[in-house]
Formats: structure tokens, sequence, C-alpha cells
């Protein structure tokens, strides 16, 4: 699962940069799992079609390969309640 938070933006005639902050936590196929902070560092160009990526840098601030503790939540059954 992986969750982007704003970050800002600057404008500069038809080129803007910016940066938007990460969070994630992933558990693969094989059962394990982690936990990570990240940043994308933007740039933008301006087009006829409106405003495009021209580069996007990803850059990992904090990882945790911690097994994690928790687990996928199990599906509800019929009434609309989940399972404990």
């Amino acid at each position: 699962m992986q969750n982007t938070h704003p970050g800002v933006i600057r404008l500069d005639g038809d080129t803007a940069s910016g940066r938007a902050y990460i969070s994630e936590v992933v558990r693969g196929r094989d059962g394990r799992g982690g936990l990570n902070y990240a940043i994308y560092h933007d740039r933008y160009q301006r087009t006829g079609d409106g405003w495009r990526f021209t580069e996007r840098v990803y850059e990992v601030r904090y990882e945790d390969a911690s097994p994690l503790a928790g687990s996928p939540p199990r599906p509800a059954d019929a009434s609309g309640s989940a399972h404990r």
C-alpha cells in the first residue's frame, strides 16, 4: 500500500519542480514485508495538452525490513460483519 502526501510545487514559467512524500507498507508474495518513507523529486513541463512530467526521482529516506506485525483484514461474512 502506498500513500502519497502533498508536497511543494515551484512554478517558473512553463516549467516547474515539485516533491511529494511517500509512505509504503509492503508484503511480498513470499510473506516478507517492510515499511519505508520516501520522496518523489519531480520536474514538469507545460505543454499544449497541460502539465507533463519530465523527470521523477524516487529517494528512499527511511527503510525498515522488520517483519510486519499486522495482517490484511479478513473478508466480511454475508451479514457484512468481519470475522474475528
